[in-house]
């Protein structure tokens, strides 16, 4: 089949694909002693194993890192695979920015947090303080556009529970929607990275590429797709989805890359192809991100002065937060401590 015509099924399989990250449970302690070294301690939990293995980059064996992989039972069966981690850091050194390793060409794309340790000497004692930023992940263009499918799938989840008769024209229906989100994404992470790429372009160059992702929408097979949406809940296809999904990924590519290469104005595509790769798999990222729950606690040296946690025992500041918090804004973490002289 043309890959005009299976586009409406793949348009589908890139959303189920991108709804169905799984959950995890980070809980961190950061260490800051008197002598201004520290230490981070990481433990990570979820039921899929492959969540610690892909979406952000969590630490691995090396460098500063030592780290442990464990699994545990669950009192109602469930199996729990953990993650542990601990660092140790000199006074003065760097604190890690993300958890990529060196050289990682994503390492951007992760979760970023750069941290900072630093003492201070007053005349009533020396203060330390600890800032760590969590950088915002770009997420309300993208999410509008799957927010807007969310809203399409709960009228129709609320008509088929009314008992509503659903037929193709219905799924038909869904499924351009499907569509005309998965393609609008795309076309937001190809957009920037022309621009980052080709700044001094011509914007009828990129009017090109809107024009050929729009004749491949315009090309689905909506009647193909319509017969899929029926027949999804009969069988496990979350196989043949992912499959799917992967050849939707190079169809866009191809068609957003064959569009640039007729132009005049563009040398050279792969500079693209690099940047589009990277806000792909940013966004993947963050939508992992957006379930998963924070705990970051940081035991600091001598008497908390001030700080901006959501709990304080003794020398101990808590901060708990989902990963959504990180959308599209910067999340502080503040603590300052004294030791009298």
């Amino acid at each position: 089949m043309h890959h005009t015509t299976r586009i409406a099924a793949l348009g589908l399989a890139a959303l189920v694909v991108a709804f169905s990250s799984g959950c995890l449970e980070r809980k961190e302690r950061v260490i800051v002693n008197a002598d201004g070294s520290s230490e981070i301690r990481l433990i990570v939990e979820g039921e899929d194993e492959t969540d610690l293995n892909e979406g952000d980059r969590l630490p691995r064996n090396g460098g500063q890192w030592l780290v442990e992989r464990s699994k545990r039972q669950t009192p109602d069966g469930k199996t729990v695979h953990r993650l542990a981690a601990i660092a140790r850091y000199p006074a003065g050194f760097d604190l890690p920015f993300n958890f990529a390793d060196p050289g990682d060409q994503m390492a951007k794309a992760y979760l970023q947090f750069p941290t900072e340790v630093t003492m201070e000497e007053r005349p009533d004692g020396w203060y330390y303080h600890f800032h760590r930023t969590y950088e915002p992940r770009a997420y309300a263009q993208v999410g509008f556009l799957q927010d807007a499918a969310s809203e399409e799938a709960s009228r129709f989840a609320a008509k088929q529970q009314a008992g509503e008769e659903i037929g193709l024209v219905d799924f038909k229906g869904v499924s351009e929607v499907l569509v005309k989100v998965a393609i609008g994404k795309i076309e937001i992470f190809a957009r920037e990275a022309f621009l980052e790429t080709n700044p001094n372009t011509p914007q009828d160059t990129w009017l090109d590429v809107h024009d050929a992702l729009e004749e491949l929408r315009k090309g689905a097979n909506y009647d193909r797709m319509a017969v899929i949406l029926q027949n999804a809940d009969k069988q496990d296809n979350s196989q043949l989805m992912e499959q799917l999904a992967e050849e939707f990924d190079k169809v866009t590519t191809d068609t957003i890359v064959s569009a640039l290469s007729g132009s005049p104005y563009v040398r050279d595509t792969g500079a693209f192809r690099q940047r589009f790769a990277f806000h792909k798999k940013a966004f993947e990222i963050t939508e992992d991100l957006g379930d998963e729950r924070f705990e970051v606690s940081v035991q600091m040296p001598g008497a908390i002065v001030s700080h901006n946690g959501d709990r304080k025992t003794n020398n101990v500041v808590t901060w708990t937060f989902a990963g959504k918090m990180l959308y599209d804004r910067t999340v502080e973490l503040l603590v300052t401590s004294r030791i009298d002289r």
